[in-house]
């Protein structure tokens, strides 16, 4: 395909729209001080956005000569675009539609009725289209979709994702023949780790770790302000770590991984053998003695309800993340490491546990300058973050209005 050649006065039009975008309430003489550009070039190109309804202003900054005006603050008009993040944990689908500083504007939550790419792209679209309702959609500029495992993002494709048994799926062309707009594929706790970076906890953090624990357990990391994915996509697989060498059996073949001891399914499975061992707990009422049903939702409700049982279970969990994550911190000497999840709930009785190994097994030089801390952006973390990718590569193309500017054109 051929990509016309970008002209200059579009490569400043996007230099301009990045610094209003990044800067709002910058005022014409910063852009001309950062640019370098001519005073009459910024204002026309200014002054162009704001006539597309792409910029606006929005008051008065103050006043640095005693004879001068005041400058006008400029931001962008959030809304005039938006963007659809979505994230597929292996059992539901978290979806958000946000404005062009991925502030979510609507939240929606749907349960997967079976985890193959079918019942999933099937859902995707009912989302999008959901969120859209009501909305123009040509304002639409992309879906971002969060997915349980490693993506090979210069085909967009997932190259697997072991708890819902995919492998090699061209997700984002399926899902933009479906939807008609261009869908970005990324590894959810990647999409995670860019949430909380750019709009949560992590903001003006350069280095972090997101750990992600629900069906599956996965890290997203940032190092110098980047998204680190490795070279085949597959960097921050921390729920395959080897925690117990003769451990259970893992999805992936391996025995003794992490998710095999502090995922969701494996906190269900403890607590059913600690139950079937005629300990006392709430579990056993709430199942009628169907242990075997036993989720571990059920088990992070009990705990939260001071289940003895319920409690030891979640708490060795945490154990075991605290030794992977002290490892992780050792490796990679980070300022925070952010964690996010279905077991947040707990607060404390959570992440306790998780800080008490850490300090215990982390060397002292890493661990003096990192937080644990929970996600900020609560459940919606990774929906963020793929809406947050959409928007910055939005925001990379030399003319992301040129609708309404070519309008403009036209109609002048």
């Amino acid at each position: 395909m051929y990509d016309p050649p970008v002209s200059i006065r579009e490569i400043n039009q996007q230099r301009i729209l990045n610094l209003i975008r990044l800067q709002p309430g910058i005022c014409r003489a910063e852009i001309v001080k950062q640019t370098e550009l001519g005073k009459a070039t910024v204002s026309t190109i200014v002054s162009d956005f704001i006539d597309a309804g792409a910029v606006r202003e929005v008051g008065t900054g103050e006043q640095h000569a005693p004879a001068g005006r005041r400058p006008v603050r400029l931001e962008l008009d959030r809304q005039i675009r938006l963007a659809i993040g979505v994230e597929l944990t292996g059992s539901e689908a978290i979806a958000v539609v946000t404005d062009l500083y991925a502030h979510p504007l609507q939240v929606v939550r749907y349960s997967l009725a079976d985890a193959s790419v079918e019942t999933s792209v099937d859902l995707v679209v009912e989302v999008v289209d959901q969120l859209m309702s009501g909305r123009d959609v040509s304002r639409l500029i992309g879906v971002g979709v969060g997915v349980p495992g490693p993506v090979d993002v210069s085909r967009q494709r997932v190259i697997q994702a072991v708890n819902m048994g995919w492998f090699d799926v061209p997700l984002s062309s399926m899902l933009t023949e479906r939807i008609g707009k261009q869908v970005t594929v990324v590894k959810r706790q990647n999409a995670g780790a860019l949430g909380e970076v750019q709009h949560g906890i992590g903001k003006d953090r350069d280095n972090l770790l997101f750990i992600s624990v629900g069906v599956g357990i996965g890290c997203g990391i940032i190092v110098n302000g980047q998204l680190y994915e490795g070279r085949s996509g597959s960097a921050g697989e921390i729920g395959h770590i080897t925690v117990v060498p003769d451990g259970y059996r893992c999805n992936c073949g391996n025995y003794g991984c992490l998710e095999t001891l502090a995922s969701c399914p494996a906190i269900a499975v403890r607590a059913r053998e600690k139950a079937r061992e005629g300990r006392m707990t709430v579990l056993t009422d709430w199942t009628n003695g169907a242990l075997q049903s036993i989720t571990g939702k059920m088990v992070v409700q009990a705990a939260g309800e001071g289940d003895p049982l319920a409690i030891e279970t979640i708490q060795e969990a945490a154990s075991h993340l605290g030794i992977a994550i002290a490892n992780v911190i050792n490796l990679f000497n980070p300022a925070v490491v952010v964690v996010g999840g279905e077991l947040l709930e707990l607060g404390d009785l959570y992440l306790d546990p998780i800080r008490e190994v850490v300090q215990q097994r982390s060397l002292p030089v890493p661990l003096s300058s990192v937080e644990i801390v929970p996600s900020s952006l609560d459940d919606q973390a990774a929906a963020i973050g793929a809406a947050t990718l959409v928007i910055d590569e939005f925001f990379s193309l030399p003319n992301p209005f040129s609708d309404e500017l070519g309008a403009l054109d036209t109609n002048g």
